[in-house]
């Protein structure tokens, strides 16, 4: 599926393309066992790299960031550049479901705000292979946070993103996919509000003049501030859970 040219142009100026921040990305890291002794991470799904530089900042490791859209990366090179960090970030172009890499390699797999684009249970199975003896997996999967909720924000989610389902559920898919979890912690608000969706209110109305009001772009940009006022309505029933893995 291509992506209209106004998405990417969107999404590539913000600094992270899922709600997030540098704080929980540090929180998740510090519960991975043996966290110094990492020497290779793979990043999936990476986007601008907002996460792949803090990976970077706090580790000795190097780190491969993995996304499908070219210009994600061009941008994330720029930002390692500035970071002092381009001797440690490779980027590669690819699906994060079809890669081209050796087999049992890398000590810590990351895949924050963006399993849900191939499946939670389909991603933890698939990207095993690439997790060298005793490594571990962090990744961030939206979750309910309670057994009941109101039916607006219970359609939404249900047409937005089937997949979504409670934590216990989500840790009965990861044990299905083989692995054990460490830990696990919800993403706290201000990493939704601060972290996301402040940013697109701020850059929507600019955006939508720039682009001479067009109807296609106001539709996608008014999709992302329906999101933002669901989550003001309805944050207490759902969030991100990012969840530290280890396979067996």
């Amino acid at each position: 599926m291509s992506i209209p040219d106004y998405m990417i142009e969107f999404h590539r100026n913000a600094a992270r393309q899922a709600p997030g921040s540098d704080d929980s990305t540090r929180r998740a890291l510090a519960l991975v066992p043996g966290v110094g002794e990492i020497r290779r991470v793979l990043d999936l799904g990476c986007g601008t790299g907002a996460q792949s530089l803090v990976l970077a900042q706090e580790t000795t490791a190097t780190i491969t960031a993995v996304d499908i859209l070219p210009e994600f990366l061009e941008e994330l090179e720029a930002r390692a550049r500035a970071a002092g960090l381009a001797d440690r970030i490779a980027t590669l172009e690819a699906s994060m479901i079809d890669l081209d890499l050796p087999p049992e390699h890398y000590d810590l797999l990351w895949s924050e705000g963006s399993a849900y684009t191939v499946g939670f249970e389909a991603g933890l199975r698939y990207w095993k292979r690439f997790l060298a003896p005793g490594g571990a997996l962090v990744v961030s999967e939206l979750c309910w946070l309670t057994d009941d909720r109101p039916p607006e924000i219970g359609e939404y989610w249900a047409e937005g993103y089937p997949g979504i389902g409670t934590v216990e559920e989500k840790l009965a898919e990861a044990e299905r996919a083989g692995y054990t979890c460490i830990e696990h912690f919800v993403l706290p608000p201000e990493a939704w509000t601060d972290g996301y969706y402040t940013p697109i209110r701020e850059r929507s109305e600019a955006f939508s003049e720039a682009h001479g009001r067009d109807p296609e772009i106001d539709a996608f940009l008014d999709s992302g501030l329906d999101e933002a006022a669901m989550y003001d309505q309805f944050g207490e029933y759902y969030s991100y859970v990012f969840f530290v893995l280890r396979a067996g």
